[in-house]
C-alpha cells in the first residue's frame, strides 16, 4: 500500500490526542528543570510556596493577578514539590490538552487531518508566542477551549436535553478562567453575549432575560466568592486594590519601548493572524461564523488592551487561530505545503535551543547559589531585578512583599502598589538584609530612576561586592547576577 494511501484515512481522536501529547512533550521537554527561564512561572511557584506557609496574598507577598491563579499554583506545589518541574508538565499536558480540544472542534467543520494539523499548530505558535513556561494562557485556554466546545453543541433555542447544563458549564468556566487571568473577560463575555443573542431570538422575553442572568452571575461567580472570602477574613481593601485599581495605575504600556515591541509582536503573530484570517473567510455565514468572528475580535482586543505587547499576551489569540487555521490545512495541496513550511522552522527551533538554555541556567544557578550566603535564611535577601528563583532556592526570608522583578525596577510600577515603589523599596533596605543580589548589564529601559538611585546609594554606603555569576538565559544573554554583602558581616558567611 502506498504510503500516501494512510493519509486518506482520518485519524482516531484517541491518537491524534496521543500524538498532541507526544508534540508537546518533544517540543517542551528542552525547558524542563530550567529554573530561570521566564520571570512569571518562577514567581508564581513562589506565592504558592508562601501561602503555603502561612502567607497572605495581597498582602504579605503581592502582585495584582487574580487569586485564582495562585491557587492552581499552591496545587502544583503541593502535588510536585518546590522544583519548577511540575508546573512545567503541568503546561505541557495543559497545552496537549487545549490542542486536543481545538482539534475536536476544528474536526467538526474541516475533518480530522486538517484538525490534528490544528492541534499541532496550536503546540508551535503557542510555544513561538512565550508559552513554553507556565504563562496563564497555557492554563486559561483550555478552559476557554472546553467552554467554546459546550456552548456549540447546544440548539440556537437551548431547548435540547442538557443544553442548558452546557451553556450554563461553559459559563462558569469563564467565570473560572478569570480568576486565572482578567483578560479572560474578552472571551467570556464574547460566549455569553452570543447565547444571549441567541436567546433573545428563540425564547419569550422573560424566559431569555433569566437565562442570560443566570449565565452572567455564572460568569462572576467565582471572583463573587473569592471577594467574600476576603472580606470575611479581613483583607477587602488588599484584595480589592490589587485586583481592580492597581493596574488602572500602571503607566507605559503604550510608550516608546512598547510601541518599539510592537513590531516583533505582530511578526510573530503573523502566522496566526492570517491562518484565523483564512479560515474564517472559509466558513459559512451562519451563527458559528459569528462566534468565531467576535471571539477572534475579543482575542485581538485582550493582546493590545493595556499594550505594553508582550508576546505571550497573543496566546489567547493562538486558540481561536488554531481551530480556523483547519480552514487553511484543510485546502488541497497548498494548505499541507503551508502548514510544513511554518511548523517545520518553528519545530526544529523549539525543539533543540532550549536545551541550551537550560544547560547554562543550571551552570548559573549552582555557580550563583555558591555565591549567596547560607544564612539568607535568617538574615534575609533582597533581590533587585534579579530571578525570584532565588528566593526559593535559597529559602531565604523575606523584606519587602514586593518581589516580583518589575515592582523595583519598572518606572510603570511606581506608584502602581499599594505604597509608592520608591517608599518600598526604602523600607525593605531600612530592614538591613543580609545579602543583596542586583542585575548586571540589563536590557531593561523603562527604568525606575528614583529607586535605581536608592539601591545604589545603600550598597555604596552599607554593601561590598562579593560575586558576580553571568547568567547566559539565552545565546545573547550578557545579564549577571551581583551578589553584595553586607559590610558589617562577614562577605561569606555560612
Amino acid at each position: 500500500m502506498p504510503i500516501l494511501a494512510v493519509f486518506r484515512r482520518p485519524p482516531s481522536w484517541p491518537l491524534v490526542a496521543a500524538s498532541l501529547l507526544l508534540t508537546a512533550t518533544l517540543l517542551r521537554m528542552g525547558l524542563f528543570g530550567n529554573p530561570l527561564y521566564g520571570d512569571d512561572e518562577p514567581f508564581y511557584l513562589f506565592v504558592a510556596h508562601r501561602l503555603l506557609h502561612g502567607d497572605v496574598p495581597y498582602v504579605d507577598i503581592w502582585d495584582r493577578k487574580p487569586f485564582g491563579l495562585f491557587m492552581v499554583f499552591v496545587a502544583l506545589r503541593w502535588i510536585g514539590g518546590a522544583g519548577v518541574v511540575a508546573p512545567q508538565i503541568a503546561a505541557t499536558l495543559s497545552v496537549a490538552a487545549t490542542a486536543w480540544v481545538a482539534a475536536v472542534i476544528a474536526g467538526q467543520r474541516w475533518g480530522r487531518w486538517p484538525a490534528w494539523a490544528a492541534g499541532v499548530f496550536y503546540i508551535t505558535m503557542a510555544g513561538a508566542l512565550g508559552g513554553m513556561v507556565a504563562q496563564t494562557p497555557v492554563f486559561y485556554n483550555l478552559l476557554l477551549a472546553v467552554a467554546a466546545w459546550l456552548i456549540l453543541r447546544t440548539a440556537p433555542a437551548l431547548d435540547r436535553p442538557r443544553d442548558l447544563a452546557r451553556a450554563s458549564a461553559a459559563m462558569l468556566l469563564c467565570g473560572v478562567a478569570i480568576q486565572i487571568k482578567t483578560d479572560a473577560l474578552f472571551e467570556g463575555g464574547v460566549f455569553g453575549a452570543w447565547l444571549a443573542a441567541r436567546l433573545w431570538r428563540t425564547r419569550p422575553m422573560a424566559e431569555a432575560a433569566w437565562r442570560a442572568a443566570l449565565f452572567a452571575v455564572l460568569g462572576v461567580l467565582p471572583t463573587l466568592l473569592i471577594g467574600l472570602g476576603f472580606w470575611w477574613s479581613g483583607h477587602w481593601g488588599a484584595w480589592w486594590f490589587a485586583t481592580f485599581q492597581s493596574q488602572a495605575l500602571k503607566t507605559g504600556g503604550f510608550d516608546r519601548e512598547a510601541m518599539w515591541r510592537l513590531g516583533g509582536f505582530a511578526l510573530q503573530a503573523t502566522p496566526s493572524l492570517t491562518a484565523a484570517t483564512v479560515g474564517l473567510a472559509r466558513l459559512p455565514r451562519d451563527e458559528r461564523w459569528w462566534l468565531f468572528a467576535a471571539w477572534f475580535a475579543a482575542t485581538l482586543g485582550d493582546a493590545v488592551a493595556i499594550g505594553n505587547f508582550w508576546t505571550h499576551y497573543a496566546l489567547p489569540l493562538v486558540l481561536v487561530a488554531s481551530i480556523l487555521s483547519a480552514g487553511l490545512w484543510s485546502v488541497r495541496w497548498v494548505g499541507p505545503v503551508l502548514w510544513l513550511a511554518v511548523m517545520l522552522p518553528f519545530g526544529i527551533s523549539q525543539g533543540t535551543r532550549y536545551w541550551w538554555s537550560t544547560r547554562h541556567a543550571r551552570v548559573a544557578v549552582a555557580e550563583t547559589l555558591r555565591a549567596i550566603p547560607a544564612d539568607v535564611k535568617t538574615r534575609c535577601l533582597l533581590g533587585y531585578e534579579t530571578p525570584v528563583a532565588y528566593y526559593q532556592l535559597t529559602d531565604a526570608c523575606l523584606v519587602t512583599p514586593y518581589i516580583f522583578i518589575d515592582q523595583s525596577r519598572s518606572a510603570a510600577e511606581a506608584h502602581a502598589l499599594p505604597v509608592d515603589a520608591s517608599v518600598a523599596l526604602r523600607q525593605a533596605l531600612a530592614r538591613r538584609p543580609g545579602t543583596i543580589l542586583t542585575l548586571g548589564n540589563s536590557r531593561w529601559k523603562l527604568r525606575n530612576r528614583a529607586n535605581d538611585a536608592i539601591l545604589a546609594r545603600a550598597l555604596a554606603r552599607d554593601y561590598a561586592r562579593t560575586a558576580t555569576i553571568p547568567q547566559r538565559r539565552w545565546k545573547a544573554d550578557r545579564e549577571s547576577v551581583v551578589v553584595w554583602r553586607r559590610r558589617d558581616l562577614t562577605p561569606r558567611a555560612r
